[in-house]
């Protein structure tokens, strides 16, 4: 059989025919998908809580301030002025939106775990399954 890492300490020994070395390849490409996708959607979670919480934070800044306030906003290196109840209200959006697309993202996180543990159990049984029978090993 083939010699196979199954993310346990202990390297285990495999029966696998061809069929299965495929089907073991492809369970082993399902996991690995499986946990970049887990990444990104955590990354991208992480991102627009850090940007919801900026705008929320600028805008509880901005409140207190009359509209008729000069304001700049930066654009790249440069600022251009701005209506302060347009900055205001572009800063509200933003909380907003950001709000909206973190409720997606973590529902969409939470199937993302589900699917992943389902391939990781699935390619566990799979490998429970096809262990070489070692009557010995546990006794030398």
């Amino acid at each position: 059989g083939s010699v196979v890492n199954a993310g346990v300490m202990a390297m285990v020994q495999l029966e696998l025919d061809d069929k299965d070395k495929e089907s073991f390849q492809e369970m082993q490409q399902s996991v690995g998908q499986a946990q970049q996708e887990l990444q990104m959607v955590s990354s991208k979670l992480r991102t627009r809580e850090q940007e919801g919480k900026l705008a929320a934070l600028t805008l509880s800044e901005l409140q207190s301030m009359d509209d008729s306030t000069t304001a700049y906003q930066q654009v790249g290196k440069m600022f251009l002025q701005k209506p302060m109840a347009e900055l205001k209200q572009q800063l509200s959006d933003k909380v907003d939106g950001c709000r909206k697309e973190l409720s997606a993202l973590t529902e969409k996180k939470a199937h993302v775990e589900e699917a992943l543990k389902k391939v990781n159990d699935d390619f566990q049984e799979f490998i429970k399954t096809h262990l070489v029978q070692q009557a010995t090993a546990g006794s030398s």
